[in-house]
């Protein structure tokens, strides 16, 4: 029987392979432990599920459960059981462990367990009833949005854009996370302590983000990152239409022909205080680079 030599089982004993193994770096030289690739590529699968978990369960509780065939409580709560199936739907290999990992790993707080029942704290485009009682907010808070949003929030106050509430935000780092100008991010001050005091304005604390139905422009503070080249780049973009290989001849007639077809239809009122039934789906947003 051989004696027991060191240099023979060394690449055992330091995790190291010789070829046909994947090797690290460019030297081509050093190979790793094939179990260690299996780990490696084993973990990175995991957060690539459950990124795509979290995006599959925005859609359904932040915007269209009406797809998925699924009821929503008043504030936005739906049986677990049924959100799973929901979700089995797409990826049949997800369990519950796996929603209530991600949930309890989530750094940004979106979702809520609780008495089997999930909800998405924030981001609806549809009405949910807020419970609990308002916050006492800080001093300020802050709301990461574009100069031309700005330039109108801050003469005719703050209301939600493609959402049915305000997402603001405790720092003005994270606003400048969330806003959707191209370049320098532009971030609204809300006087928050002062419209909870003289307002009346409630807020309602949601994971990182507060909510809010509306802020007077009283109360809206100094704007960072405000810039005017934002403003007319967005109107000249919102000016431009995308051209027609239909002559213009044929253009103008079928548009006065449409026009004497069409008779416009007038829209009901509804009150946007609480509407008189859910509205799903949302507004796409602007591509920025950023989360």
């Amino acid at each position: 029987m051989r004696p027991f030599s060191p240099r023979r089982y060394w690449p055992l004993l330091t995790r190291r392979w010789p070829h046909p193994f994947r090797p690290i770096g460019n030297s081509g030289t050093d190979y790793l432990c094939p179990a260690l690739v299996h780990e490696k590529e084993r973990n990175r699968k995991t957060v690539i599920d459950q990124r795509r978990i979290s995006k599959l369960l925005s859609l359904i509780l932040r915007h269209r459960p009406d797809e998925f065939g699924l009821n929503m409580d008043d504030f936005g709560f739906i049986p677990l059981d049924e959100v799973l199936e929901a979700v089995q739907q797409r990826n049949d290999d997800v369990t519950s462990e796996d929603i209530e990992q991600m949930v309890a790993n989530s750094r940004q707080k979106r979702f809520e367990i609780s008495d089997g029942a999930i909800r998405a704290l924030y981001g609806h485009s549809f009405f949910v009833e807020m419970d609990g009682e308002p916050i006492q907010p800080p001093e300020h808070l802050y709301l990461g949005t574009t100069s031309a949003v700005a330039r109108k929030m801050k003469e005719e106050g703050m209301r939600p854009v493609d959402r049915f509430y305000l997402h603001l935000s405790m720092t003005r780092a994270m606003a400048e996370s969330r806003s959707r100008q191209v370049g320098r991010p532009c971030v609204i001050e809300v006087k928050a302590r002062q419209a909870s005091e003289e307002g009346q304005i409630g807020f309602f604390s949601r994971g990182e983000v507060v909510l809010s139905r509306e802020v007077p422009a009283d109360y809206v503070g100094e704007i960072f990152g405000f810039e005017e080249g934002a403003i007319e780049e967005d109107r000249s973009a919102s000016r431009r239409r995308p051209r027609s290989d239909t002559p213009s001849g044929a253009r103008s007639q079928s548009a006065s022909q449409s026009s004497l077809q069409a008779t416009p239809r007038p829209r009901p009122e509804v009150d946007s205080e609480v509407p008189h039934a859910l509205s799903f789906g949302r507004k796409p947003r602007k591509a920025t680079g950023r989360r």
